[in-house]
């Protein structure tokens, strides 16, 4: 049978949510992502708002889009429940109509749609949840079968200059040992790998490659042979050791190690989940055997159960957990210190500061940037962390 998709979109979810955040909603980025994500065509595409002014622009696009709109006039303040109403009895319609989904797409993060989630679920339904990261609820994005962001759909911005040049260091650091050499095509790709796709295929021709290799003769030596181009390491550059490799370095010796950055969230909502369920009867060493259990097979890899320590080290100094008094800490009871719908958000970004205040304090020259890669592994991130410390910088003191 094929995988006919129905979409609904929650318009004033989203877009309030991205006008906050100040991203520019796209509607045609958000149908292509699901035609690549389900591989099935979509069928059915409807938005609701409860604002009959909506932006007259996004309205047209909807239409050129192919969506039907829904919307409510307000009655005493009642529109926003009026128009979920209208979206829930529509999504139903569907289960009878005689039209066969496969797949669900609900773009919204509002947990007003727990129950609507739950019932296209038991009907064997595929329901692929879209919203923005500081709106959706927890327990909507829980129940879904896949969640999406919609920031992890927008491309990728290109890379500063002084971005490219710190990730060009790290490439040339892992290609090359002593004095051999690499093809700067070789290079090029380890940098698209290392970026996350942010510095482009496309960003630069080969021509234009070599040229940006050029304007950092300081890091890097250019040989041709033939047509070929090579890349040495500059004599100077032998055997580098970066500032963020340093301030990862420093932090393991304070036993604030860095937990690689997907792991950290992963492991985070994870401990939160178990956590949630457990009451506070959870000691410390079963809460590392929970999580370990979830990870089975990476023993000696990225999910270690010395890594797992390692995060539930940062969440407690983080405040997003507390213990209890044991005889040790390997005994002493787990508690969340947390509560709220966007508990997993919070501890995020309290981890987060943690390794800011631990790198801010260390005897090393303090750059953004160079944070930004011992902590996320990608100098993208600084503006992300920019805006922590401008809230950490605005805390009371004590």
């Amino acid at each position: 049978m094929a995988n006919d998709v129905a979409i609904f979109l929650d318009l004033d979810n989203l877009v309030i949510g991205a006008r906050d955040a100040n991203l520019n909603f796209d509607i045609g980025l958000l149908i292509d992502h699901v035609k690549k994500r389900t591989g099935g065509r979509v069928v059915l595409r409807r938005a609701y708002s409860g604002n009959l002014r909506q932006d007259q622009k996004l309205m047209k696009e909807l239409a050129t889009a192919g969506f039907t709109m829904q919307a409510a006039v307000p009655l005493n303040n009642f529109g926003k429940n009026l128009i979920d109403m209208y979206l829930v009895v529509d999504t139903m319609d569907t289960l009878v109509d005689g039209q066969e989904y496969s797949t669900y797409v609900l773009v919204t993060g509002d947990r007003d749609f727990v129950p609507l989630i739950h019932a296209l679920r038991r009907r064997g339904k595929h329901v692929i949840g879209v919203g923005l990261k500081h709106t959706t609820s927890e327990s909507l994005m829980g129940l879904c079968d896949e969640y999406v962001y919609y920031e992890e759909m927008l491309p990728a911005p290109p890379l500063s200059e002084n971005e490219a040049e710190v990730l060009l260091s790290r490439a040339v650091e892992g290609l090359l040992v002593g004095d051999e050499r690499v093809r700067a095509s070789v290079v090029k790709e380890r940098m698209i790998e290392l970026s996350g796709g942010q510095f482009g295929r496309f960003q630069y021709s080969d021509t234009s490659f070599t040229k940006f290799l050029g304007r950092h003769a300081g890091r890097i030596v250019l040989e041709k042979d033939g047509t070929t181009t090579y890349v040495r390491r500059a004599a100077e550059q032998s055997a580098p050791t970066e500032l963020h490799r340093r301030y990862r370095s420093a932090l393991k010796k304070q036993k604030l190690r860095v937990v690689p950055p997907r792991l950290r969230l992963v492991l985070l909502r994870e401990m939160i989940e178990i956590l949630q369920k457990s009451g506070d009867n959870l000691e410390w060493r079963e809460l590392i055997d929970r999580l370990a259990v979830l990870h089975p097979g990476d023993e000696e890899g990225e999910a270690s159960r010395n890594m797992i320590n390692a995060l539930i080290v940062l969440a407690r100094r983080a405040g997003v957990v507390r213990t209890l008094k044991g005889k040790t800490l390997s005994t002493a009871p787990v508690l969340l210190a947390l509560e709220g719908p966007k508990m997993f958000q919070e501890s995020v970004i309290r981890c987060d500061m943690t390794y800011l205040d631990a790198i801010r304090a260390l005897p090393e020259p303090f750059d953004v940037e160079e944070a930004a890669l011992a902590i996320y592994d990608q100098a993208a991130y600084a503006s992300y962390l920019r805006q922590l410390l401008a809230r950490m910088d605005a805390a009371p003191a004590g």
